[in-house]
């Protein structure tokens, strides 16, 4: 970035160049939204929802919540991650069959 002229610093800062994760921190600073008012609705930690937001995926749950109740515009919504499936039930076994 040496001998810069003001022009091509103009040309620099364009949302194209701006990292998408810049723009949703700026949107919410903007609508007064935190992390910590996200982890709440979410049921998450902050730090959790900070990666979200730089990361830029989150399940499609936390995505709805955004779009709905948060009102953040498409453009800036994350893209849907996989949903890691829950514990798998353990299964039924018969007592007696380890029995012999």
């Amino acid at each position: 970035m040496i001998n810069q002229t003001k022009e091509n610093l103009q040309e620099d800062l364009t949302t194209e160049n701006i990292p998408e994760h810049f723009l949703r921190r700026a949107w919410m600073e903007k609508n007064k939204i935190t992390n910590v008012i996200l982890a709440k609705r979410f049921a998450l930690t902050p730090a959790r929802v900070s990666y979200i937001i730089r990361s830029g995926e989150c399940p499609q749950k936390y995505i709805n919540i955004l779009r709905k109740e948060f009102k953040m515009p498409d453009s800036l919504l994350p893209t849907r991650s996989r949903e890691k499936s829950g514990p798998k039930p353990k299964r039924k076994t018969d007592f007696n069959s380890h029995i012999k």
